[in-house]
């Protein structure tokens, strides 16, 4: 159970992670698609 009570931190901080690496993703596509 110590591990879904630091879990309730996590969350938000994976959400950020997740976003600045789709957000990468979509910028490498596009200078892929672009060069």
């Amino acid at each position: 159970m110590v591990s879904h009570d630091v879990s309730i931190e996590t969350p938000g901080r994976l959400l950020l992670v997740a976003r600045l690496h789709v957000d990468l993703c979509r910028l490498a596509s596009a200078i892929c698609t672009a060069a």
